[in-house]
Formats: structure tokens, C-alpha cells, sequence
């Protein structure tokens, strides 16, 4: 997890100073001329769409860059490739380039520009740790984000705080002869403004993962495999030699033994943090799982799954 969480911040990291440093540049000049009303407006929305403009297009550059990544070739996963292929086929979709990145953590992630141009990351260890169905269903959650147009999305959707930081320092009553004090009260306000605009932001992307696992658990007619990878992946469960791992999707919980109360367990734990899924960017894992088991239950009724 130490190798994730190192190339995630970095990437975050690298993307905060890029355009929190011209964000505050742009700040300053607002400030500094006291844009008000249609002008201060005008400047904001233009300023806004230059902002997702460069976010836009330089952001693959940047993931790209920071994880090291390399494009998978079919000699090496031709069954990767066929599962892409596959679900491509179904949905009428252009084929993303499948990129490989060298860390043991189990992850994998969509990224790109377009639909057309979109991109799909398997980290080494996911590969190593879930079985074929497991792994083709955690790529379909991540060709439905490229389905849905959640990059596009979420890239428009991230400059709301920024906007809303802006908006507040136009809209908040200025007196130049209080000096400091009020420049400082504008600040604190914009401040809440960006912390209310990243909260709905993260909402958001909590609403487009529903989205992605349910057009996984749809497209592949297996919500349970998705589920399977979900514990895998967030609950720490040891790591099941893979031709074991059928055995181990005969119920929905995981049919070891010694997996199946502490899977109930861990999702009881997980049930306590409450309120800090407001700050994540994905919902809790037992919320997602007892998704998937909803969308289980409703192909059984209707005689389509797998």
C-alpha cells in the first residue's frame, strides 16, 4: 500500500501545485484590481474554462508520467486483451490502449481525454491477486467509467471549489479602509466555499463508481465477481492461490471458512466510519458490495445470470 499511497500523492501532488499555483496567480490579480459584478464574472468563467481546458489535456500526460507505465502487449496478456476486446465488442466501443504499471498494490484505473482516446491501467498486482473473472470484472467497472464519461465528467466537475473560491472573493462586500481584516474574512469565506464545492465534487464521484461496478456487474452478468475483487482488494484477504479461487465464489460472501466471518466482520467495522465517506472519493466497500448483491438478486429474478 506504501507504493500506491507514494504514487498517488505524488500525482495529486504534482496536479495541486500546477494549478493551485495558477489559481492563486489568478486570485491575486482579482484582488488586486477588486473585479466585481459582470466583469468579475466574465473573468472567473473564462479563467474556469482555461483551467479545465489545461487540466484536460495535460492530465494524462501527467499520470502517464508519474506512474511509470508501460502499454501491455498481447504476446504478453492476450486474455487481458480479450476481455477488453470483448466487452468493447458489446458495446460498441473503440478499444483504450491497456497499460501496465510495476506496483504490487491491486489497482487499476481509467484516464484519458475522450472516450475515444481513453486509456485503462492494471497495476502488477491486481493481476497477481484475482482470479480471471475477478479482474475482468474490475476492468468493466473501469470501461464503464470510460462508458459514462467520467474522466470528461469529473475533469469539469473539479473546478467547481474553484469557482465557488472565486465567486465567494467577488461577492463578499469589500471595504479597503478595514484593511487586513477584511481580507481576511474574504478568504475565510472563499475558503468555505472551495470546501463546500470539493464535498459535492467527491459526492459526485462516489455516484460515478455506483455507476461503473453496476455496468460491471451488468455487462459481465457476474456482480459477484466484482464483489469478490472488492474484498480482495479493501479487506486484505489473503491471497487464494487462483485455482481455488471458483470454490471460493459459490456465495456471495466467500464460501472458505475462514474468509467468510471476517469478511461480515470487516464490513461491520467499516460500517462505523460514519461519516468520513464524505471526504473519499469512493464509497465505503461494504455499501458497494451490498450493491452488487441487490443487482444479483434482481438478475436471479429475471433469469440472466451467468
Amino acid at each position: 500500500m506504501r507504493g500506491l499511497f507514494k504514487l498517488k500523492f505524488i500525482a495529486t501532488f504534482t496536479l495541486v501545485l500546477l494549478f493551485g499555483v495558477i489559481a492563486g496567480i489568478f486570485a491575486l490579480i482579482l484582488w488586486y484590481f477588486g473585479a466585481t459584478g459582470f466583469v468579475g464574472i466574465s473573468l472567473v468563467l473564462a479563467f474556469s474554462v482555461i483551467m479545465i481546458l489545461l487540466q484536460w489535456y495535460l492530465s494524462p500526460l501527467i499520470i502517464k508520467s508519474v506512474y511509470r507505465m508501460r502499454e501491455i502487449s498481447r504476446e504478453e496478456y492476450p486474455w487481458v486483451h480479450e476481455i477488453v476486446e470483448d466487452i468493447c465488442k458489446k458495446e460498441g466501443m473503440k478499444k483504450p490502449k491497456i497499460y501496465l504499471v510495476d506496483d504490487p498494490t491491486p489497482n487499476a484505473f481509467a484516464f484519458g481525454r475522450s472516450r475515444g482516446s481513453a486509456n485503462v491501467a492494471i497495476h502488477r498486482g491486481l493481476l497477481e491477486l484475482l482470479d480471471k473473472e475477478e479482474v475482468k470484472a474490475v476492468i468493466a467497472h473501469e470501461l464503464g467509467h470510460i462508458r459514462n464519461r467520467d474522466m470528461i465528467v469529473m475533469c469539469i466537475a473539479s473546478i467547481l471549489p474553484i469557482l465557488l473560491y472565486y465567486l465567494a472573493i467577488i461577492f463578499t462586500p469589500r471595504d479597503r479602509e478595514e484593511g487586513a481584516s477584511i481580507g481576511l474574512l474574504i478568504f475565510f469565506l472563499a475558503m468555505i466555499a472551495r470546501f463546500v464545492g470539493h464535498l459535492i465534487v467527491l459526492w459526485l464521484s462516489r455516484t460515478r463508481e455506483y455507476f461503473a461496478d453496476s455496468y460491471s456487474a451488468y455487462i459481465t452478468g457476474s456482480p459477484r465477481s466484482l464483489a469478490s475483487a472488492l474484498v480482495k482488494i479493501s479487506y486484505n484477504i489473503p491471497r487464494f492461490r487462483k485455482n481455488r479461487a471458483h470454490s471460493m465464489l459459490r456465495a456471495f460472501y466467500i464460501a472458505d471458512p475462514f474468509s467468510s466471518e471476517s469478511v461480515r466482520g470487516a464490513m461491520e467495522r467499516e460500517k462505523k466510519l460514519g461519516a468520513l465517506e464524505w471526504f473519499m472519493t469512493h464509497p465505503l466497500t461494504y455499501k458497494r458490495i451490498e450493491n452488487l448483491r441487490k443487482i444479483e438478486e434482481e438478475l436471479k429474478k429475471s433469469g440472466t445470470p451467468r
